[in-house]
């Protein structure tokens, strides 16, 4: 995938072939017009290709194939190859070329890719460093879809790094130009997304006010499960708004979800979710039942971080008999399947219920045994967070000198993160 220049190829071969540029002139060129071409300097017409390819063996096309075509071939082999160990490099190597020649299109289409496989990579640092890069990209090329590109990828980038109302704006600026381009399917998602991002900011109202225009976009998204997952937002907010459609989009998401269990069980927990927030606890209890009997069972992990996930919203509302039989039953599965990571989860849980019961004890035992488990696979912030845990739970115990040690190893750890 190396790119080279006509003049870099010329080159290249002729001091390989151990030949001088008299050799190849041939008198039919002058020595001084065939070092400018070998410099990029003049740029050779057909009939001198032709008698350069002669003398150097080479094909008259690959000479002819210039850097910006190199980097148009390159980026159609790197389509489908974006699990290559090497793509990122390819890519900055390309963008490399394509910023040097001032191909500002293609380098537009490098970023664009290396913009988000640093997202799906987590690279923030990387993202913080180009953006403004692909800012200048874009501005430089003419090419009139790559606005909505802009838009798209850099809201994405905010919504990951939560500036959800800068998220919101750039999702706004995606519907506005996707109108304009009579794009009905980016028009959906980016609708879906902006409406997400007032989900996050707590604005439920104007979250609602941009949902219900999924309605009618819906035929235009691109899957069951994502016009599905229209219905679900705008059934959690008719639960936040009292707006009294909620059964409506709640059917209509089951039907969309189809047999999918596993959306379909989350879907429930998030509706039993927002039901705890708005004050409507017996049913909300009567969603979580239903969520743990729809969840499938035959992926047993997955079953148990979505009961882990269940765990979590029950003992935050304080609902401590239901939570502990989940719990319980959780421990179960994860000691079975050996899950290190799931079974400190449950008996974490496990002892924040039993401290909520005042049960101290034995809150302290399932604790100290989450804790055996998490230095096994903590990183620094969570063995930060656990010394502070335990830290307030001696002091609950009324051992002053353990506590004290915990918040003591928590302020040194503090220091390094």
């Amino acid at each position: 995938m190396e790119i080279l220049s006509t003049g870099q190829k010329i080159k290249r071969a002729r001091i390989y072939k151990g030949l001088t540029l008299k050799d190849i002139c041939d008198n039919k060129i002058s020595v001084s017009k065939m070092s400018c071409i070998e410099n990029d300097k003049i740029k050779p017409d057909d009939e001198v290709l032709e008698l350069i390819s002669g003398k150097l063996s080479l094909k008259s096309d690959y000479l002819k194939e210039g850097v910006k075509e190199q980097i148009t071939n390159n980026l159609k082999v790197l389509e489908n190859s974006k699990k290559r160990h090497d793509y990122e490099n390819l890519l900055e190597y390309n963008l490399k070329y394509a910023e040097e020649y001032s191909y500002f299109d293609l380098a537009f289409e490098v970023m664009h890719r290396l913009f988000n496989y640093y997202l799906d990579s987590g690279k923030l640092e990387k993202l913080q460093i180009n953006t403004s890069k692909y800012y200048d990209y874009w501005q430089k090329s003419d090419i009139e879809k790559n606005a909505t590109d802009y838009y798209i990828d850099v809201a994405r980038y905010f919504f990951t790094t939560s500036e959800f109302a800068q998220a919101a704006n750039y999702y706004n600026n995606v519907r506005k130009s996707s109108r304009k381009n009579g794009n009905n399917m980016i028009l959906a998602k980016a609708t879906y997304n902006e409406s997400a991002c007032y989900v996050m900011l707590e604005d439920y109202e104007r979250a609602y006010e941009i949902s219900v225009r999924l309605i009618d976009l819906c035929d235009y998204m691109d899957s069951d499960l994502h016009k599905a997952e229209a219905y679900h937002m705008l059934a959690l907010l008719s639960i936040r708004m009292d707006k009294g459609k909620f059964e409506e989009y709640e059917a209509k998401s089951y039907e969309l979800y189809k047999d999918d269990a596993a959306h379909k069980a989350l879907a429930i927990y998030n509706y039993a979710a927002v039901m705890f927030k708005v004050g409507s606890t017996e049913k909300a209890l009567e969603y979580i039942n239903r969520a743990l009997q729809t969840y499938p069972r035959n992926d047993e992990e997955k079953y148990v971080r979505f009961m882990i996930l269940v765990i979590g919203e029950l003992v935050e509302n304080n609902i401590l008999d239901l939570s502990q039989s989940v719990c319980d039953d959780a421990l179960n599965y994860a000691i079975k399947l050996d899950n290190l990571k799931l079974v400190e989860r449950a008996y974490y849980f496990k002892s924040i219920i039993l401290e909520k019961q005042e049960s101290y004890d034995m809150a302290e035992m399932y604790m100290n045994l989450s804790f055996d488990a998490l230095r096994k696979f903590g990183n620094n912030q969570d063995i930060y967070k656990r010394y502070l845990k335990l830290g307030d739970l001696y002091y609950k115990l009324g051992d002053t000198y353990d506590s004290l040690k915990y918040f003591n190893l928590a302020i040194k750890l503090e220091k390094k993160l």
